[in-house]
């Protein structure tokens, strides 16, 4: 049975029928396969992987094994989505082919790394280009040498000329010309210098660890692919900093004493887009608040934030229903306090503004998941509520123009949604 949560306004909010993580946003066409034929099988055999079937797959074991997928005839392709076997608990590193006659192969995608977050469809785009064959070509797991698929689907033309797809977490953006690649580092690491406006600095990870956390002290940075191993309360840190954009990173061990954040962030034009946090506190948080996002306004802290933009994370912690400190759960998954709130004193007094908080997975539980105390004109649209606080919303008095679309996706373990729902789809 769906349990339905019914807001102040009337609007119902139906449990269920939720998103599933990768798809394309685009209406490109599926194109039928054939036949599929692989280099090797454990007995797990091709057909597995385009029988409709996530519980089925196809299986090889080594560098360079490949699935193919025959389309029949020489068509326009543009894109694939791949289900990965246990693809939410390991990486997968991959190529993806395209040939016209099954002997001449061009790498459209190369050295991919699949999210580690779902088992569900990713989907990941290329240059349009004529194939009848496209080969998806393994480079093992973080656990083992194997690639495993238990879906591969393949889609047409969809004009977008080879503008890569974002996809969730680490591995889900491409690295541009000229970013800094970031190696592993074993302390924390600081950004201190930044691009322009219109061109911003990136640090791209490209997988790599940086383990004691990392701090932005600069404006105009882009921070993606990074696996951040916090070692203490706080993952990401952006510091006063404007025209910030932190993507597809994955954050993990933050850890007491202290208010234990994933990201911390503070200044205006901060992007916050395609981050995994899944049980990212580590031990005992004990008397610790803990939040996937928090800014707030305060002296040491003066600018009010506006312009922010929270697109398609997932951060997800343990259910937590009888509130026990021990339990590592996430208390508020975005919390937002503005001047003279939340016992803070100083900063700009002219007020947050302008946020959306959009396409996310959101699973907490405490007391609620977004809790907004000052900010103005935030619209929260097209989430998936799958935690179990005991109400979604809080909206205090010091904040105006909120709205809660009923686009979102509430979960059964909510007691109620806290605010009025505004019917109807929220903006792009």
């Amino acid at each position: 049975m769906k349990r339905v949560v019914t807001a102040a306004a009337g609007v119902t909010l139906a449990m269920g029928s939720l998103v599933v993580p990768g798809a394309p946003a685009f209406a490109a066409a599926t194109l039928p396969i054939v036949g599929v034929t692989a280099s090797s099988d454990d007995g797990n055999v091709p057909g597995n992987a385009v029988d409709g079937d996530l519980a089925t797959r196809w299986s090889g074991e080594g560098d360079g094994v490949w699935l193919r997928a025959d389309l029949g005839t020489v068509q326009t392709v543009g894109s694939t989505s791949v289900a990965w076997y246990r693809g939410d608990v390991r990486r997968m590193t991959f190529d993806v082919q395209l040939s016209q006659d099954g002997s001449s192969w061009s790498t459209v995608s190369s050295r991919t790394t699949s999210s580690g977050s779902t088992a569900g469809p990713e989907h990941y785009n290329f240059a349009d280009g004529p194939a009848r064959y496209l080969r998806v070509v393994g480079h093992g797991n973080t656990d083992n040498a194997w690639t495993s698929i238990s879906e591969l689907t393949v889609l047409g033309a969809d004009g977008g000329g080879g503008t890569p797809t974002q996809t969730l977490g680490v591995g889900g953006v491409a690295t541009p010309p000229g970013a800094v690649l970031v190696a592993n580092q074993g302390s924390k690491y600081t950004i201190r210098s930044g691009g322009t406006a219109t061109a911003p600095k990136v640090y791209d990870c490209q997988g790599n660890t940086i383990r004691g956390g990392l701090v932005i002290d600069a404006d105009n940075v882009v921070v993606q692919n990074c696996r951040v191993d916090a070692q203490q309360q706080y993952g990401i840190y952006s510091d006063n900093n404007t025209n910030v954009t932190i993507q597809n990173n994955d954050i993990k061990n933050v850890k007491a004493p202290g208010d234990l954040n994933a990201i911390t962030f503070f200044g205006n034009g901060h992007k916050i887009l395609y981050n995994t946090a899944i049980n990212f506190v580590t031990g005992d948080p004990g008397n610790s608040h803990t939040d996937f996002i928090q800014t707030w306004v305060s002296s040491s802290h003066p600018v009010a934030s506006d312009d922010v933009q929270i697109r398609h994370n997932k951060a997800v912690g343990p259910a937590n229903p009888g509130r026990q400190n021990s339990i590592p759960s996430i208390h508020q998954w975005l919390m937002v306090e503005d001047y003279g709130r939340g016992g803070n004193s100083g900063g700009n007094t002219d007020g947050m503004k302008n946020w959306i908080v959009a396409d996310n997975e959101i699973g907490d539980s405490w007391n609620q998941a977004i809790k907004l105390d000052g900010p103005d004109n935030v619209s929260i649209t097209r989430n998936r509520f799958v935690g179990s606080s005991t109400k979604v919303m809080e909206v205090t008095s010091a904040s105006t123009g909120v709205k809660f679309y009923s686009d979102n996706q509430v979960g059964s373990g909510y007691g109620s949604v806290g605010m009025t729902v505004t019917a109807g789809g929220g903006p792009a």
